[in-house]
């Protein structure tokens, strides 16, 4: 999935004080003082995310304290910290020529006794426990896929209850069901942004509501959604007027291999279907293509909407292994599909949407997020956004892992910290016992990101060719504390 790029970022990774400033130095909080502790926190909560707040203080009092009342201060909102964030992704966003805005839903859970979180499913044992429900909307390069940035967040909890029947849904207004979530995130998504021309929306099968896909092409937005519902066309009135016979029934126009990723079992929620465990695998799928125009799903509201023009890339599995579901991913698109180039085009896109789950998987276990226990709601909403962004951080290190460049490491690394890292990790080759000299030009940025994955006690082999994410972001820390310690001994001997 990852495009070849000789330089994956515009600028070098920033120190952990100069990122705290880049996503919190323009938040509002009411009072100066107020954001410069926040950006403080957050350049010490950056250098150890899944650590708590009281460890990444170091025993410094003053600031915990400080901390701790930024964290538990009712008038510092939690919508307020993550505007800064957002707004940074914004100008980010401006600066590129196609970004995907990717959207899913996950959930957040806490063992800890905090009665005011919601219920989580979980069947009759309720074995999720409780918290919060969250739809995040990703940033992604169109290009390079390197996360820029999340650009919408919103958090909300359902109460413990009886589900409502299927009867009951139906007759719900299109704007009280949670379904809506999905508009209501672009609409959000859309008033951060000054334009949407280089945004392409991307979301999986939950997406596919005809109220929101309407929406979309009513607004002229661009988008690539996997279809969930067998649709009626427009264009048929025959029995095989359904989307997926219909697209059956296309010449093959290519073949395309994709990645599938290995899944654990999941057992049946209140949220999702049972889902059994699956092993990765490349899969060979056929691609057909077609343009058609979805009808009103519902005769008697054909007033109220208008059927919806769409182009179709439908990949299928023909020759899977036994005893595995074949792979199969029908796409609705509002992107051209009349050359080869332009359709692979639009598969990566929908590639590129396992970010997103990266990214919860970061927030979640890179950055300990369930793992604090901060005692109200509120105060764990506060903690929840100061991580967001760190999330991100830690996947676009990934992503310069997986670029494979060759171009030279001072444009991501400062002059510290790949010195530091020469002297820690120098170069295979060097056939001298004595102590390695630093080169007159800096070595290539691929050393140095395998350099740093090996810090983080990665070795490669042929089942692990890339390092993880995690993995790398271990190193990446280590190598921070190298730095500090290299920039203490120098100032030392002055």
């Amino acid at each position: 999935m990852m495009k070849q790029s000789s330089r994956c970022q515009d600028e070098r990774i920033p120190t952990p004080r100069e990122w705290a400033q880049q996503q919190f130095g323009s938040c509002d909080l009411g009072d100066r003082r107020r954001t410069r502790r926040l950006v403080s926190y957050a350049a010490l909560q950056m250098e150890n995310p899944e650590a708590s707040t009281n460890s990444v203080c170091q025993g410094n009092d003053a600031a915990a304290e400080g901390a701790y009342r930024l964290l538990r201060n009712e008038e510092v909102k939690p919508e307020a910290i993550e505007e800064g964030p957002f707004r940074y992704t914004a100008e980010q966003t401006a600066k590129r020529d196609v970004v995907l805005a990717i959207q899913d839903t996950s959930s957040v859970s806490y063992p800890h006794s905090v009665q005011q979180l919601g219920d989580l499913g979980g069947g009759s044992s309720g074995d999720k426990g409780r918290g919060f429900w969250v739809h995040s909307t990703l940033m992604v390069d169109g290009q390079t896929y390197e996360p820029v940035g999340l650009i919408d967040q919103v958090r909300w909890m359902r109460e413990k209850g009886r589900k409502p029947s299927r009867y009951q849904r139906k007759e719900r207004p299109y704007e009280d069901k949670e379904s809506y979530k999905w508009q209501q995130a672009h609409e959000r998504m859309t008033a951060r942004l000054s334009t949407t021309t280089n945004v392409v929306s991307v979301a999986d099968r939950e997406a596919d509501v005809f109220q929101y896909l309407q929406y979309l092409d009513g607004n002229n937005q661009r988008f690539v959604v996997r279809a969930a519902q067998n649709r009626s066309l427009e264009t048929l009135e025959t029995t095989d007027g359904r989307l997926w016979e219909f697209m059956a029934k296309q010449p093959v126009v290519t073949t395309r291999i994709v990645d599938i990723r290995q899944r654990g079992a999941q057992r049946a929620t209140s949220g999702q279907k049972k889902r059994p465990a699956r092993r990765a695998r490349k899969a060979r799928l056929q691609v057909r293509v077609a343009e058609t125009t979805l009808r009103v799903p519902n005769k008697s509201r054909a007033g109220e909407h208008n059927p919806i023009p769409v182009r179709i890339v439908y990949l299928v599995e023909t020759d899977q292994p036994e005893g595995q579901e074949p792979c199969e991913w029908m796409l609705l698109t509002t992107e051209p599909i009349a050359t080869g180039e332009q359709v692979n085009c639009i598969i990566g896109y929908y590639e590129a949407r396992w970010l997103i789950e990266d990214f919860h998987k970061a927030w979640k276990t890179g950055c300990g997020v369930e793992l604090r226990r901060q005692q109200s709601v509120d105060n764990l909403e506060r903690v929840m956004v100061i991580l967001v962004p760190m999330a991100v951080q830690i996947l676009r290190l990934r992503t310069l892992a997986q670029s494979d460049s060759s171009a030279p490491c001072d444009t991501v690394l400062n002059e510290d910290q790949w010195h530091c890292l020469y002297v820690k990790s120098p170069p295979k080759k060097r056939t001298t016992k004595r102590k390695p000299r630093l080169p007159r030009k800096p070595p290539t940025l691929a050393w140095a990101l395998e350099s740093i994955a090996k810090l983080g006690g990665w070795r490669r082999t042929k089942q692990n060719p890339l390092p993880g994410w995690i993995t790398l972001w271990r190193g990446w820390l280590d190598l921070e504390r190298y730095v500090e310690g290299w920039r203490l001994a120098r100032s030392a001997n002055r």
